[in-house]
């Protein structure tokens, strides 16, 4: 039945794209009556033989691309509690793992996805969602127990696939953040082997360098990494944010190359939160840019304050103290700063970072896997 699904689907795509030169769902109004038509016939042919598991996933993101989040999730509940006896693990498994996804950020999305392992599901979307979902928890309360476990799913990913990409690139991040630096360089130059100029790989593997002391290989890979979206890839980890490269010359204390860099950036708040900027021209000897950095974004902030104090939008009086008593805040750590970095050699500290591609983990889904 999957078969003739996606041949249904593929003639609305073609029947489209004939029509508006683009492809469905690039906009949701012209793609809705095309989808709503795949909708009616995926009902048709779900009243005809109730207990498909092809039909019913495919018709839960159907209602799901039509903003019909919470049926999504009703209908696959309903459909397991009502066959549950007749459906098999690998069954139970997908739709476990689909509700996981429409359940993201919610409790249910572990429990479902835990659901799923425990059923030993096949398939690997189950173990991306795991591996995702470890590691945010980790991010957040940084508990190394989560990162484990996110090493040890991103691990089961790769025994079902062990060559996908986002699976792989998890796994080294992982293995970043757990300080084993040459093993996660290891896998994400094999990485590099087949997905070549990969920005992102050579980003990771510069940092790897860094982390274990090799100066010169960092700056090598560190030179061949371009900042902005990476043409030839387009996951969204392949966007390389500015900071993350003129950082790593930072941590690399290459604190020329880190002020050029850095200085060609144009912050959208200011400069008053860069204090490692300030720190490398005070490093670097470079008193008087130092003193006048320092000084413009004194006044900056100091402008904010009087112009909050007049600006007629608040009709809160409360959240314009708010809003005072936080530049405020800013000022004083920025003098705080200059002090410390004047007088006690302090040295602001900064992480290098990884994250794994946050994405799509649904087995049916109707963008990626049909």
């Amino acid at each position: 039945m999957k078969e003739l699904i996606k041949k249904y689907w593929n003639n609305l795509k073609l029947e489209y794209k004939n029509k508006y030169g683009e492809l469905i769902l690039t906009s949701y109004e012209t793609s809705k009556p095309f989808v709503e038509k795949f909708k009616v016939y995926l009902e048709k042919n779900l009243k005809e033989d109730p207990c498909n598991v092809d039909i019913v996933c495919a018709l839960a993101t159907i209602m799901q691309e039509l903003a019909d989040n919470l049926d999504s999730v009703k209908l696959l509940e309903d459909f397991i509690k009502t066959y549950e006896e007749k459906l098999s693990d690998t069954n139970k498994a997908r739709i476990y793992t689909n509700l996981a996804f429409y359940n993201a950020k919610c409790k249910e999305e572990i429990q479902y996805l835990l659901e799923a392992e425990k059923l030993k599901s096949p398939f690997i979307e189950t173990y991306k969602g795991l591996g995702l979902s470890y590691f945010s928890k980790y991010q957040f309360d940084k508990n190394t127990a989560n990162l484990e476990k996110s090493l040890i799913v991103f691990e089961k990913a790769l025994e079902i696939n062990n060559d996908n990409y986002e699976m792989m690139f998890g796994y080294g991040v992982c293995l970043f953040e757990f300080k084993r630096f040459k093993e996660a360089k290891e896998v994400f130059e094999k990485l590099l082997i087949k997905y070549p100029n990969r920005m992102r790989l050579l980003l990771s593997i510069a940092y790897c360098e860094i982390c274990l002391e090799n100066r010169e290989k960092a700056v090598f890979y560190l030179k061949q990494v371009k900042d902005g979206e990476d043409k030839n890839y387009h996951l969204s980890t392949d966007d390389i944010e500015d900071c993350q490269i003129y950082d790593a010359y930072y941590v690399l204390e290459e604190y020329e190359s880190f002020i050029e860099l850095s200085e060609k950036v144009i912050f959208d708040y200011c400069q008053s939160n860069r204090y490692t900027y300030y720190y490398a021209l005070w490093v670097t000897k470079q008193y008087t840019k130092f003193n006048e950095a320092i000084a413009k974004n004194q006044q900056k902030i100091l402008s904010w304050i009087e112009e909050t104090k007049v600006n007629e939008n608040y009709t809160d009086e409360e959240d314009r103290l708010e809003c005072i008593k936080s530049y405020q805040e800013d000022l004083e750590i920025l003098i705080q700063m200059e002090h410390k970095i004047k007088n006690e050699n302090y040295k602001p500290i900064e992480k290098l970072n990884l994250y794994p591609e946050y994405g799509c983990y649904l087995v049916d889904c109707i963008r990626h896997n049909f």
